[in-house]
């Protein structure tokens, strides 16, 4: 193997001015030649290609005429820089083709010196990245129509869960002539569409591409509600909702997302429950994190299955309660990614034929002291 680092033979053949001119001009770069004032004094093929212009034509003429009119400000500083600071640089611009279609070009500009570091010419290096410019925003829509239809699955479900609680508890108000029983319907109709609300502008929020401001809730409050606004629709399934929550501290958490949440949880345990069941609520403190876990008393998870519970589309719904059903497996990996995205962690323990639980876990930036885990939990007003 030979060693780079001896000098070249000097028996070597010296390369030809016909072999750089050959090498100048087949380049797939545009090559400019300038001088420090900006003039134009070399111009090779693929520059007149780009440019649809010939050297004769070219030389003589100001480097700044292959840009833009709103793009030769920047031009300028990007000479000077080079000249005085003997700094390269690199930006893009448009031009228009001989059959007026907007081409994109990458530029750029570097000093040559000589052997004692002065600056004597310019140099310019033009590409044209027309096509990966396409190629981008032909990647950057597919992403967002994937990333659209995982939002609208994710709000169309969380949406028709809380429409479902709503049309039941007014369905009930409406059947009845208890004042207190309509005047509880009409509260919790309120909380829905308050709810909604909030996420309409967590959704215009994410719109204006500010996705970290969300309807900031204290995630009891986020449980307390979430819980009054399903119970009434479980019962009819014969699914009772019992919740453990003990003291913790204010822990605030996008409030509609929190939702989605434990909406798709939900989703999850109503479907392993399809003769009914009971879903267990805990909230608790533990070793400075909050914990929340979501258990349900359905056919439970085979271990096989264990490891690929948060796999987008990866659902086992149609093999362990027998229906007939198409279903998306998105909602587990949407939890997954959301508990995640709120800096936590989320994990899954089941039993076949006994339940499945989901524990979520946040850290408490600074956590208090321990408080009596033993307090007696919350119930249902």
């Amino acid at each position: 193997m030979s060693d780079i680092s001896k000098p070249v033979d000097s028996h070597f053949p010296p390369l030809s001015d016909d072999y750089y001119r050959q090498l100048f001009d087949n380049s797939n770069f545009g090559i400019i030649g300038a001088d420090k004032q900006g003039r134009i004094i070399s111009w090779n093929r693929t520059a007149a290609q780009l440019f649809h212009a010939t050297s004769e034509e070219m030389i003589g003429r100001h480097v700044e005429r292959i840009v833009p009119e709103d793009r030769r400000e920047l031009l300028r500083r990007v000479l000077e820089r080079a000249v005085n600071r003997n700094q390269s640089a690199e930006f893009e611009a448009e031009h228009r083709d001989e059959h007026g279609e907007k081409m994109h070009l990458a530029v750029f500009i570097a000093p040559i010196v000589d052997e004692h570091g002065r600056v004597q010419e310019l140099a310019a290096w033009v590409r044209d990245i027309t096509r990966r410019k396409s190629l981008e925003r032909q990647l950057m829509q597919a992403e967002k129509m994937v990333s659209l239809g995982t939002l609208s699955s994710g709000v169309a479900h969380h949406f028709n869960n809380i429409l479902g609680g709503v049309m039941t508890v007014v369905d009930f108000a409406l059947q009845t002539d208890n004042p207190e029983t309509r005047r509880r319907a009409l509260e919790m109709t309120a909380e829905a569409a308050q709810r909604m609300a909030k996420i309409t502008r967590s959704l215009l929020t994410f719109a204006e591409q500010d996705n970290r401001q969300f309807d900031l809730s204290d995630l009891t409050e986020v449980v307390l509600t979430f819980v009054h606004l399903v119970e009434k629709p479980l019962g009819q399934k014969n699914i009772t909702v019992e919740m453990h929550l003990h003291n913790v501290p204010v822990f605030e958490v996008p409030g509609s997302r929190m939702h989605q949440v434990l909406g798709n949880l939900l989703d999850n345990a109503e479907q392993a429950m399809p003769e009914g069941g009971q879903v267990h609520i805990h909230l608790h403190q533990q070793r400075g994190e909050i914990i929340l876990q979501f258990t349900d008393t359905g056919c439970g998870i085979a271990p096989r299955d264990m490891s690929h519970v948060f796999e987008p589309f990866f659902t086992t719904r149609d093999t362990m309660v027998g229906g007939n059903q198409r279903a998306a497996g998105l909602g587990l990996s949407v939890v997954h990614g959301i508990i995640h995205e709120m800096g936590g962690t989320v994990s899954v323990d089941s039993a076949l034929g006994q339940g499945t639980t989901f524990t979520i876990r946040f850290a408490l930036a600074a956590a208090p002291p321990q408080k009596d885990q033993s307090t007696a939990p919350e119930s249902l007003p």
